[in-house]
């Protein structure tokens, strides 16, 4: 490859990356993301941003690839480590809530602005089906109740993620979110573990 070659991709690829910072950055401040406000932000013209994506859609898209890769990356960490099954759960709740601290708004911003379908699909080959094999496992060690693995791993995420999707709603949004994780993992402990693991 030649160096103006190389020279145009990286330019490209630090373009892209600031935009994404940029469209980032927005959500976080309740800044309505339009392409005439990124490019603005990003001392671009209008017309460059449009080089790279064809439309908002396809903006937010790569916005929430570049989100969801290292999401993704962390969970597969946990869900493969060789540890007890309630600490791959553990592991999932404090990945949940590392994002929710760096990012605050961003799902409530994405799930608006995407169809149904993709989140839904987007959250069972991401999340529920690596559940599911994490149920399975700590079900065949006999540390979690015998239940559909399905079942499980829909419970899990709704208890994980449904607190946070809440926050901006609630009169407390502001408390502790340390506090709100010890919440989930206590509740969690009682409806998953058998018995007599909850006493170890």
């Amino acid at each position: 490859m030649n160096l103006p070659t190389r020279r145009k991709e990286m330019m490209n690829r630090l373009l892209k990356e600031q935009v994404v910072k940029t469209v980032l950055a927005m959500i976080h401040e309740g800044t309505p993301v339009t392409m005439d406000k990124v490019a603005f932000r990003c001392g671009v013209s209008k017309g460059t941003v449009y080089n790279y994506f064809k439309n908002k859609k396809d903006l937010l898209n790569t916005v929430h690839e570049a989100v969801i890769i290292p999401i993704k990356k962390g969970s597969n960490k946990i869900f493969e480590k060789n540890i007890p099954p309630m600490e791959k759960i553990y592991g999932f709740v404090g990945n949940v809530f590392d994002f929710q601290k760096e990012y605050p708004l961003y799902f409530k911003f994405i799930q608006s602005q995407r169809s149904a379908a993709d989140a839904v699909t987007e959250r069972m080959e991401v999340i529920i089906i690596p559940l599911v094999n994490v149920c399975r496992e700590g079900m065949r060690q006999g540390a979690f109740v015998d239940a559909d693995p399905y079942v499980m791993a829909a419970m899990i995420f709704g208890t994980v993620v449904g607190p946070l999707e809440s926050l901006t709603y609630r009169e407390d949004a502001l408390q502790d979110l340390e506090k709100l994780k010890q919440e989930i993992v206590r509740f969690l402990d009682k409806s998953i573990l058998k018995q007599q693991e909850r006493s170890l």
